[in-house]
């Protein structure tokens, strides 16, 4: 008995100290095993014993020497970002995203595909299983290995089942994603919020690598904010913290889909930005964007928007400063509550930052306690309108940075869809392409 507890018990802390110089590597490459034995506090010949386990499964190869005083120089280690790619998708309100991106989020192959609010949910993920299909044939002709597949998706989702739990713009209640999709692609699938995802996409490979404490705040057809306390995302208690979307904002404000009045969401998101512009298109005042083309006056969307704003379009211009006062009001709030060294704004809405961050900067400033506000940054997401879809990518990174379990081949045998774990548990294995 006590035997079988020592053996697993080895296994484990051989599984954390495989995970910890995965990760220093991840973070620091190129290291020598002398700098990782200094950096992680193991002694050499462990260091030496999982390095050779980490090259042996093609995730860490050697690069050269580093310079040396005295001695013989030591051989220079880094990850490989090439040592499998990893399927980020995004379920967005009306549209779905995929990517394929190696371990350092660069992508390799995107596609997408629309869908309708209508459409039932069994169509919808026909297509999303159309996309990561593609991506999984992508990865087998270019012989790489995938790692897993993260799927994001505005709502209440529960990490530990990969369900969602409600979306309250397409009204899903209640979807196992996770099975689904699993069941139909015989892939590892793991499914979080979508601005919880993309928090973790800006921690890894984003404007937070080097930030303990910030919000990312999401905006889409939706708005949400990720959390990031302590270096972790912070999920509260049942697991849905950072619907901050849905904080009121106007007690007698527009009507959201969540049933509430006066949301964050309902005001400073895409929809909204929108929709103040089709407002006072209506009323019938003068902007370039009244202007029928040949076609008639073609559907509003951001980009048009933008482009009237540029050519100094005041209905533009005024709908881009409303929508930044509204959330400029909901990062005050945040600054406020949350004290954090860094607030990132990514989302589609994002692509306005030109507009946006300079009146939400200002409307922080008044609102926001000075100590605070000083100690923040409101700065535009490095992903911006790819947020959601490379914190697909992050999610799987996260597991494998995590709990490593390695295959030692480039192919290996097809695995079972792992069992559920613990929240943000899941062991991610090398899978075949």
């Amino acid at each position: 008995m006590s035997r079988r507890f020592r053996t697993g018990d080895q296994s484990l802390v051989r599984e954390l100290n495989r995970s910890i110089v995965l990760e220093r590597l991840w973070v620091a490459s190129p290291l020598s095993r002398a700098d990782l034995a200094a950096a992680t506090g193991l002694n050499k010949t462990t260091i030496s014993n999982l390095v050779d386990e980490l090259i042996a499964a093609g995730f860490v190869r050697e690069v050269g020497r580093n310079a040396s005083a005295g001695g013989r120089p030591g051989v220079l280690l880094e990850l490989d970002a090439e040592a499998g790619w990893m399927i980020g998708a995004e379920i967005g309100v009306g549209q779905l995203r995929v990517v394929l991106a190696n371990l350092r989020a660069a992508i390799v192959w995107r596609k997408q595909a629309e869908f309708g609010l209508d459409d039932d949910l069994e169509g919808v993920l026909d297509k999303l299983t159309a996309l990561l299909r593609q991506a999984r044939q992508h990865s087998q002709r270019s012989r790489r290995r995938l790692m897993g597949v993260g799927i994001t998706i505005p709502g209440l989702v529960d990490v530990s089942s990969g369900c969602l739990i409600f979306e309250p713009n397409m009204g899903w209640r209640n979807v196992p994603l996770r099975q689904l999709l699993e069941s139909r692609l015989n892939l590892p699938v793991h499914v979080d919020n979508d601005a919880n995802a993309a928090a973790l996409a800006e921690r890894y490979f984003g404007v937070a690598q080097d930030v303990d404490t910030f919000a990312y705040v999401v905006a889409n057809i939706g708005l949400g904010a990720g959390l990031v306390m302590a270096g972790q995302i912070y999920s509260g208690v049942a697991g849905y913290a950072g619907e901050a979307g849905h904080t009121t904002i106007d007690p007698d404000g527009p009507l959201c889909r969540c049933g509430n009045r006066g949301c964050w969401e309902r005001l400073a998101s895409q929809r909204a930005l929108l929709e103040r512009v089709e407002a006072a298109l209506q009323s019938g005042e003068a902007s370039l964007l009244s202007q029928p083309s040949s076609d008639g006056r073609p559907p509003l969307t951001l980009e048009i928007i933008l482009e009237a704003a540029r050519q100094g379009d005041p209905v533009a211009r005024r709908a881009l400063s409303e929508t930044g006062t509204y959330l400029g009001i909901g990062i005050a709030n945040l600054v406020n509550l949350l004290n954090p060294t860094l607030v990132a704004f990514g989302g589609s809405l994002s692509r306005a930052h030109e507009y946006l961050l300079p009146t939400a900067r200002q409307v922080v400033e008044t609102r926001a306690m000075r100590e605070l506000r000083q100690a923040t940054q409101i700065v535009v997401s490095a992903f911006q309108a790819d947020a959601c879809v490379i914190g697909g990518v992050a999610l799987v990174l996260h597991e494998l940075l995590r709990r490593p379990r390695l295959v030692h081949s480039g192919f290996p045998e097809a695995q079972p869809a792992a069992p559920p774990r613990r929240r943000r548990q899941l062991a991610i294995e090398p899978i075949p392409t």
